[in-house]
């Protein structure tokens, strides 16, 4: 019993060292963790401090470090050009139209009885497109000529007898309108009957025929369309600025979408702007005697703005600047090289058409992508021809 009893102390307090250790280990890493995060948000402070110290890096070279940093001046190739008159260029979209299209309509009422011809077939004028029933029109022929051989007669026998004096002039008068109602009668009732063959009003192709043999039309519906395609249109829209360049008969290119090109010419140009748009209206005629062209298509258009200067200088000279304009270097008082900004206007395998260049002007054609705007260089000529109109070199 005295053993049990004296044991009984020592387990409490070893119990009690073991609870200690445990809240010293946990201390322990707390802090750890406290110092971690403290160290952390310090490197985050520090990095961003570095980053939104500066707007520039601290390294970034200036153009007085590098003239005066390097022994010799860089040495860049460099070409004198001249401008020359270059082809004013406008591309616009179009689409392809109709220059000549009908719609016919019935002038008589009837029932088609025939259909000679046929959609999508290619007609001359007067070709006959639809027939209408006769119905009762040729019994009315034969009365109405009846009629107008006696009015003939009556007419005849009132005219001897005025010269006898034994009818008055009224009387003949009388006759001579009786006569006179006969024949337009006649005309009138042959008019209708010839109103029954309906026929194409000019060349084209048949567009719509709307009804066929059975069907009954009224007079004045609408029953076919012809669409003549030669000499073919092309409706397109400039701008208030282009407007001014364009000229009647005007030489234009016209690319359809399949990739052929045709000529054509300017045959209108609008002097009143759409209301909304102000776009100027220009329409550009080209020949489509085999009607290969066909109406509705969406066309881009090359039309001659007369000519500006411009300097046509290699495409491998264009660069751009820190803020992302195109443009290319020159050598300006000698030694010293000027960016000049620029507005691309063609790009051919020859060379670049550019304006917004001095003239003349002394380009870096090699070299200009290690030299910066204001240092200086070494210029020498790059031993090649200065470009020449028309894209000859």
């Amino acid at each position: 019993m005295n053993e049990i009893n004296s044991s009984a102390p020592v387990s409490k307090t070893n119990a009690t060292d073991a609870k200690s250790d445990a809240v010293t280990g946990k201390s322990h890493m707390k802090r750890s963790y406290i110092l971690a995060a403290l160290l952390a948000l310090a490197a985050v402070v520090w990095i961003a401090s570095g980053a939104l110290d500066d707007s520039a890096p601290l390294e970034q070279e200036t153009v007085a470090a590098r003239n005066a940093g390097e022994a010799a001046p860089v040495k860049v190739r460099v070409m004198d050009i001249a401008a020359v008159d270059h082809p004013r260029t406008l591309i616009v979209t179009g689409r392809t139209n109709a220059i000549k299209d009908a719609e016919i309509k019935a002038e008589v009422a009837g029932q088609v009885v025939a259909r000679p011809a046929r959609k999508g077939a290619m007609v001359e004028k007067g070709a006959v497109l639809l027939e209408l029933a006769m119905d009762d029109r040729a019994a009315q022929l034969r009365d109405a000529q009846a009629q107008l051989g006696a009015a003939k007669i009556a007419y005849e026998a009132s005219k001897d007898l005025q010269r006898k004096q034994f009818e008055s002039q009224i009387k003949l008068a009388e006759s001579n309108a009786a006569l006179a109602a006969a024949e337009a009668r006649v005309a009138a009732i042959k008019l209708d009957i010839a109103r029954t063959k309906i026929r194409a009003p000019i060349d084209g192709f048949v567009e719509q025929l709307l009804p066929g043999p059975g069907d009954y039309v009224e007079k004045g519906e609408q029953v076919a369309m012809v669409v003549d395609l030669d000499p073919m249109r092309v409706i397109a829209y400039v701008t208030e600025r282009e407007v001014e360049y364009l000229r009647i008969d005007d030489l234009a290119t016209i690319r359809l979408p399949s990739g052929r090109e045709v000529g054509g010419t300017v045959h209108y140009i609008s002097r009143v702007a759409n209301d909304v748009t102000r776009a100027f209206r220009v329409d550009i005629w080209t020949d489509n005697p085999d009607a290969s062209i066909p109406a509705g298509l969406t066309a881009e258009l090359r039309l001659n703005g007369g000519t500006r200067k411009a300097h046509k200088i290699p495409t491998s000279a264009l660069t751009l600047n820190d803020q992302g304009k195109l443009g290319v270097r020159t050598i300006v008082d000698g030694d010293m090289v000027k960016f000049v900004p620029v507005t691309l206007l063609e790009d051919t395998p020859e060379g670049a058409w550019v304006t917004g260049l001095p003239d003349p002007v002394t380009l870096i054609s090699v070299g200009q992508e290690f030299v910066i705007d204001g240092q200086k260089v070494q210029p020498s000529a790059s031993g090649a021809a200065m470009p020449k109109a028309g894209g000859e070199s």
